[in-house]
């Protein structure tokens, strides 16, 4: 669990994050969302530790990350796996070479148990025959599960995606979210997922975060989303048709359910 407490992130006096507190759950995947520029990456920098907040406490498990030495904040990185936006996997490396890597970094195993986890990493993520192409031979939801491989290889307590589906087709990104989704309950991790997308939302959104001009607007979860009153949430949930066909489907089988005996 990440608890966040007051959080405060100004740069030369204007406040981009205004005493944010909010906890991701453990078992949960727990998603961010909101408008370019509302404070989401700023958010995420500082929860990672690449950023430190002007003020406030960031807790994992009742450790605070803002009051941490270097070796404590090294000790706890190795906590957590991360999933860039675009893959950011190694040219030069093989998919296996890619996965290998932080096992090799800051493991103790032995090569055969480092072989042996990458491999059971890559067969998770269905990349089983695939270890031996380098990133420019594979699509990009290959990369993608390869970088899901690669987060979980050191066995992950937290767990950070940015932006999993950018760049990807909405059939593959079902398949990374379901992905995430199902490694986050086998592994009990606390996920966090920053995202515009919201198919995202709809289907893993078991915590929502809805960050507007740097204030925490509305939290709940995707069964609470579409109903909710908040305007500022509706502007940014239905700007897509779409998803305002949804929402009028919902209030009409709520009337419904109101009318019935």
């Amino acid at each position: 669990m990440i608890e966040v407490k007051d959080l405060v992130k100004a740069f030369d006096g204007r406040e981009v994050l205004k005493k944010i507190s909010m906890t991701f759950e453990e078992g949960k995947t727990n998603l961010i969302i909101g408008r370019s520029g509302s404070g989401k990456t700023v958010l995420l920098k500082n929860l990672v530790g690449l950023m430190r907040p002007t003020s406030g406490q960031i807790l994992y498990d009742n450790r605070d990350l803002t009051q941490m030495s270097t070796d404590n904040m090294k000790s706890l990185r190795q906590e957590m796996g991360m999933i860039f936006q675009g893959s950011a996997l190694f040219d030069a490396m093989t998919v296996f070479e890619n996965v290998y890597f932080p096992l090799e970094m800051f493991s103790t195993l032995s090569k055969e148990e480092k072989e042996k986890r990458t491999q059971f990493c890559l067969d998770r993520v269905n990349l089983s025959d695939a270890g031996h192409l380098f990133p420019s031979e594979i699509s990009g939801g290959m990369m993608k599960r390869a970088a899901i491989a690669r987060a979980i290889a050191l066995n992950p307590k937290y767990l950070f995606c940015d932006e999993p589906n950018s760049g990807l087709d909405p059939q593959t990104s079902l398949v990374i979210d379901k992905l995430i989704h199902e490694i986050t309950k086998e592994y009990n991790i606390t996920t966090i997922v920053n995202t515009h997308d919201m198919n995202s939302v709809m289907n893993i959104g078991e915590k929502i975060f809805f960050i507007k001009e740097g204030n925490l607007e509305w939290e709940g979860d995707s069964g609470s989303v579409l109903l909710s009153q908040n305007q500022a949430l509706n502007d940014f949930v239905f700007a897509s048709d779409l998803f305002k066909k949804v929402k009028e489907v919902e209030v009409e089988e709520m009337k419904e359910n109101k009318t019935k005996p």
